[in-house]
């Protein structure tokens, strides 16, 4: 294959609803397979706060006719590999095994997808890890003051709920409630296969409607927001605990996933924060010596998302830190960037997600995210056709647009009373 071409995809939906998307990459031993559920932390009710999460452990916990063990077991005899992860608007269930595996992964996968019977006795073993987990979180500042970010960056809206619930529910939250919670979200329109490796597309079609046909569709329970809820920008909050530096996360409201600027926010954040030629890395580390980690990322969902910048330094540099990293977003206002940056910038973009295509798992990911946030499944090709159009004024005029007195939200944990919003 050469750096032009890309692979196909292709997206077919079953008969009950299922979509299936797929992504052929010849002359790969390997391949992924991932099921996707379109519904997670965001569309919990009250009393199910952590109720997604807590039941993607319990996925791996049996069926009828295949205990906890026998399922790692099998997948294990085969040379699989599986896990699960779960964000604010997914669970994904996935594994990566050999293209010629791949069928007998699935099978074991939808299994578990469509039967797991969560016995009781598994909940409550369950229940201790994901209560565990939840102090492991706690005490762990880089997750803590991440996830307190995210709960203050979306204060009011759906997406603010915390992935791992609290441990007042998880304590007493029942298998009973569990099961209709999976019954109410589990549906065939809701769920996305995706596959990417050497492997057909007609067959992994044919093999859902077999294995994932029993799934009913209907209607998806789904949370939104008060009409009038915006991102509150110009907050902050300190969280004093004795460590030895401040970290904190400051973001910025940007338009939701599938939005018109999206791959120009990707060429800004490439050269805002991403890499060791950024600007924040150059400002921030090079020149200050202010932080030894600092970068910004995209979070995008359906109907918000945020550019977020990170950081970690002594609690005393902090508030210059944070000062310096709001300058270089706003300097992207003022400044055009010059004709090498924006070039390198593309390239590193470009060369980025060629390389990806070598890793089934990141592929398969990204193929059932497309799916998922803009309705189709993006090739790569596409994306970078995108990505070589952008110039140097759209990069300027989309900033001065998202970023006219932008006032981020801020949030840190460490010593003292903390930094505050940017001077």
């Amino acid at each position: 294959m050469s750096t032009t071409e890309t692979p196909e995809v292709r997206l077919t939906t079953t008969s009950n609803g299922v979509r299936v998307v797929t992504q052929k990459i010849p002359n790969m031993q390997s391949a992924a397979i991932g099921i996707r559920i379109d519904s997670s932390t965001r569309n919990e009710a009250p009393d199910c706060g952590g109720a997604s999460h807590f039941i993607e452990h319990l996925l791996f916990k049996g069926t009828p006719t295949r205990t906890a063990d026998q399922i790692m077991d099998e997948m294990n005899s085969i040379g699989a590999r599986a896990n699960a992860y779960t964000s604010q608007e997914e669970v994904f269930y996935y594994a990566i095994a050999l293209a010629s595996i791949i069928p007998a992964t699935y099978d074991i996968l939808a299994d578990m997808f469509v039967n797991a019977v969560m016995p009781e006795e598994e909940v409550e073993k369950e229940r201790g890890v994901v209560l565990q987990e939840i102090l492991m979180n706690q005490d762990t500042p880089s997750r803590f003051i991440y996830n307190q970010f995210h709960q203050g960056f979306w204060n009011g809206h759906p997406l603010g709920n915390p992935i791992l619930g609290i441990a007042d529910t998880i304590s007493s939250i029942t298998r009973d409630r569990l099961m209709e919670h999976k019954q109410a979200h589990y549906l065939a329109n809701a769920t996305i296969v995706s596959v990417a490796g050497n492997i057909e597309h007609e067959q992994a079609v044919e093999q859902t409607e077999r294995v994932l046909g029993a799934l009913r569709a209907g209607t998806l329970p789904v949370n939104k927001p008060e009409p009038d809820w915006r991102i509150p920008v110009a907050q902050n909050a300190h969280y004093t605990r004795p460590m030895e530096q401040t970290l904190f996360y400051m973001g910025y409201p940007i338009p939701p996933a599938g939005n018109e600027h999206r791959h120009k926010l990707s060429v800004f954040n490439q050269i805002l924060g991403s890499g060791m030629t950024s600007r924040l890395f150059r400002e921030v580390r090079e020149r200050r010596s202010l932080a030894y980690t600092v970068y910004s990322m995209m979070s995008s969902y359906t109907d918000s998302a945020g550019l977020l910048i990170y950081a970690g330094t002594s609690a005393d540099r902090a508030q210059e830190a944070i000062d310096v990293s709001h300058a270089e977003v706003m300097r992207f206002r003022t400044e055009t960037v010059t004709d090498d940056v924006l070039a390198a910038a593309k390239e590193q973009i470009r060369c980025a997600r060629l390389m990806a295509l070598d890793d089934c798992e990141t592929q398969v990911r990204r193929i059932s995210n497309t799916t998922s946030l803009l309705g189709f499944p993006e090739t790569v090709g596409a994306s970078l056709e995108a990505i070589a159009a952008v110039t140097a004024d759209d990069v300027r005029d989309m900033a001065e647009l998202l970023f006219a007195n932008a006032v981020p939200h801020v949030e840190s944990v460490g010593p003292g009373d903390g930094p505050g919003l940017p001077r």
